[in-house]
């Protein structure tokens, strides 16, 4: 990562800054979150038209 003193601070470009890569535990938890909306559309679609 280039990164340059200015003054009495250091200054990084935003790109490198945004650049990190999530974790996984946020990309299971996500991912969790997605399949119970599926199913809670699912069982609520059977209720309603079943």
């Amino acid at each position: 990562m280039a990164s340059h003193h200015a003054g009495d601070h250091v200054e990084v470009a935003e790109e490198e800054v945004r650049a990190g890569q999530t974790g996984t535990g946020v990309r299971y938890v996500l991912l969790a979150g997605v399949i119970l909306v599926v199913i809670g559309f699912a069982f609520a679609a059977g209720v309603l038209l079943g």
